[in-house]
C-alpha cells in the first residue's frame, strides 16, 4: 500500500525487483488515488484491501499505507504472514507543532486553489535532500493527482477505521515485522518508527541512510535488499 503523497507507481522499483525473485506481487491504487475513483460514502480502507486478499500474504505499506497495514494486521491477522512498515504513521499518533504547521501551509495553498504549488510543498517536505529530480518530480504528480481525486468530493467521503486504534494495540500484533525508516524523513515519522520497533513484539528497526519519506524511490536498492532479505 502507498503513502498518501504517492499511488502505486511509488512502488515500480520494488514489483520489478521482487517479481524478478519470484514473488507474486500486487501493488493496487488504494481509492482516491492514481486511477483508483473515490466514491462519496463512507470508505473502510482495511476492508477493501483485505477484499484484495484471498490468500495469507506479506504486507508491505508505506505512510498513510503502512497505517492501513498495520490497521489490517490487527484486524484481520490471518492475513498478515509477514508485515514491512516503511515510513509508516500510526492512527492515534499524536502529530508535533511543527507538523501540524506544515500541514496547514499545505491546505492553506489548496483553500488558495493552488494545487501545483501545495504538491511542490509535499514533495519538498517530505523529500529527502538527494532525491533527483525525476523523483520529485514524480511525487509532485502523484500528490497532484490525489488532489484532483479527493478535492471535488470534500466533505462527502468518510473514512471507517477499526476501534481501538492501532496506536493503543502495538503489542497486539504478530506477524513478524520490519520497520523501515529514511535517515531524513520527518521528525515525527522517525519517531513513530521507534515506536513501532519498541512495541510490535517480533519488530526490528532498519534505517536507510540519505532517503526522506519515499525510500522506495529515493534509496530503491537499499529498500529492495531489505525487503528480499525479510520476506520469505
Amino acid at each position: 500500500m502507498h503513502a498518501g503523497i504517492a499511488d502505486r507507481r511509488m512502488w515500480a522499483p520494488q514489483v520489478e525487483a521482487l517479481a524478478a525473485a519470484g514473488h507474486d506481487v500486487a501493488a493496487p491504487d488504494l481509492p482516491g488515488y492514481g486511477e483508483a475513483p473515490l466514491e462519496p460514502g463512507t470508505i473502510a480502507y482495511v476492508d477493501h484491501v483485505a477484499a484484495l486478499l484471498d490468500e495469507p500474504a506479506a504486507v508491505v505499506g508505506a505512510s498513510f499505507g503502512g497505517s492501513v497495514a498495520l490497521e489490517l494486521a490487527l484486524a484481520r491477522p490471518e492475513l498478515v504472514e509477514r508485515l514491512a512498515l516503511v515510513g509508516s504513521s500510526i492512527r492515534g499518533w499524536t502529530w508535533s507543532e511543527a507538523a501540524d504547521a506544515t500541514f496547514a501551509e499545505e491546505e492553506a495553498l489548496l483553500e488558495a486553489g493552488d494545487l501545483a504549488g501545495a504538491a511542490r510543498q509535499q514533495a519538498e517536505l517530505w523529500l529527502g535532500p538527494a532525491a533527483s529530480p525525476a523523483v520529485r518530480e514524480l511525487t509532485e504528480a502523484m500528490t497532484l493527482r490525489t488532489y484532483e481525486l479527493q478535492l471535488p468530493l470534500d466533505g462527502q467521503v468518510a473514512a471507517a477505521w477499526p476501534e481501538p486504534s492501532a496506536f493503543e494495540r502495538l503489542r497486539e500484533v504478530a506477524a513478524p515485522t520490519l520497520v523501515v525508516v529514511g535517515e531524513q524523513d520527518a521528525p515525527d515519522i522517525r519517531e513513530a518508527a521507534a515506536r513501532l520497533a519498541a512495541e510490535i513484539p517480533e519488530a526490528r528497526l532498519e534505517t536507510i541512510a540519505g532517503a526522506g519519506h519515499l525510500p522506495s524511490l529515493e534509496r530503491p536498492d537499499e529498500l529492495n535488499r531489505l525487503l528480499l532479505d525479510f520476506l520469505p
